[in-house]
């Protein structure tokens, strides 16, 4: 685990508190809307972070949905907590995916936001394959990436993730520096 996201410094926990927590928030509901959510789902949010974009999530998901936040590190994760702290439907994990051994096919959806291109190459391949096998059959996997040379992976890494790991790309579309797909579990 990188120390930038176990011990981040002063200006990183600003920008987070003022700028993801609070003055782009609207970039979160606007994203969140078109995911067309019911609000019964059960979902993942993978690599969560401080909660900025989950608790969006959570209040998208109040009609019987729950809402499970994955994140390997525990400082974020203990900023996500007490920030949705009032959200009865959410629990939270600090650990790698690979590690928490969730149920196959428990989840009816799961949201990637700005968090896959943060795993370790050497480890993407299984994650998405983790991603297959934890969603249902017709569960939707929800991503949007930057697509940075500095800070991001390219498209075509991410349809090749996917696409090896069995999951069908519904819609893709790579739009001001940022990839956003929707892929979905065959029956």
């Amino acid at each position: 685990m990188s120390d930038k996201w176990e011990n981040p410094s002063t200006l990183f926990k600003i920008a987070d508190e003022i700028g993801h927590n609070r003055l782009f928030g609207f970039i979160y509901t606007r994203y969140i809307k078109t995911l067309g959510l019911k609000g019964n789902e059960d979902m993942l949010d993978f690599g969560s972070g401080s909660g900025a974009g989950s608790k969006y999530l959570a209040n998208a998901l109040q009609n019987g949905g729950r809402l499970t936040c994955a994140d390997t590190s525990q400082y974020w994760t203990a900023k996500a907590r007490e920030r949705m702290r009032k959200y009865n439907n959410v629990s939270f994990y600090a650990d790698s995916l690979l590690n928490l051994n969730f149920s196959a096919g428990r989840f009816d959806a799961i949201y990637i936001h700005y968090a896959l291109h943060e795993v370790s190459e050497s480890l993407r391949e299984e994650i998405v394959k983790e991603f297959y096998r934890i969603l249902k059959p017709e569960g939707r996997l929800y991503i949007k990436e930057p697509q940075r040379a500095y800070d991001g992976m390219p498209a075509s890494e991410i349809k090749r993730l996917m696409l090896s790991s069995k999951l069908i790309e519904k819609h893709g579309i790579e739009k001001n520096g940022t990839y956003s797909g929707v892929y979905t579990k065959s029956k």
